[in-house]
């Protein structure tokens, strides 16, 4: 991309997707959504990377705070498992809304097989979150990738990165 690119970095916590993407291209400026509580630590971290004046921030809930428009990428990095199905379903709508056309949304998550017979970090995640939330789980490639296909997104597929699962993309039309 040649010309500015806007990042969302929804439940955004320390801020690690959106510095990655600011420090690999001076053009990236980034929007951080978290809740009001975690927005200082956010900003702690990303004044020390010193990125500060290429951030805004917006504090509340994912479903209630306002994206804005026309970003170009938007991260998910381990939130919708904490979310639940239908709160992941309306947070990836709402993300489709934010994006402009041609826009990427990236999501991270411990991954489960179809089957749900492995693998096995992505299964004890599952029991975490079975412990730990009131409606978390972990969810498959396929489970995901058919609500981003709800939601208005073509091409979902994965890259593999470092971490326990693959990153899983699709695009806006």
């Amino acid at each position: 991309m040649s010309g500015p690119v806007r990042v969302l970095d929804l439940a955004a916590g320390s801020g690690v997707w959106g510095i990655a993407m600011a420090q690999e291209s001076e053009k990236a400026s980034v929007t951080a959504v978290d809740w009001p509580e975690v927005i200082p630590i956010t900003r702690k971290t990303i004044s020390r990377f010193g990125l500060a004046e290429r951030y805004s921030f917006v504090a509340g809930d994912l479903l209630q705070a306002d994206f804005g428009t026309g970003h170009n990428v938007a991260t998910l990095g381990h939130i919708l498992h904490s979310e639940g199905r239908e709160r992941s379903r309306e947070l990836l709508k709402k993300t489709f809304k934010a994006l402009a056309s041609g826009g990427t949304i990236a999501v991270a998550e411990f991954l489960v097989n179809a089957d749900r017979t492995g693998p096995l970090n992505g299964l004890f995640f599952a029991v975490n979150m079975l412990v730990n939330t009131d409606s978390g789980d972990t969810y498959s490639f396929e489970e995901i990738s058919s609500w981003l296909k709800d939601a208005g997104f073509v091409n979902a597929r994965t890259l593999d990165a470092p971490g326990p699962s693959p990153l899983i993309l699709a695009t806006k039309p």
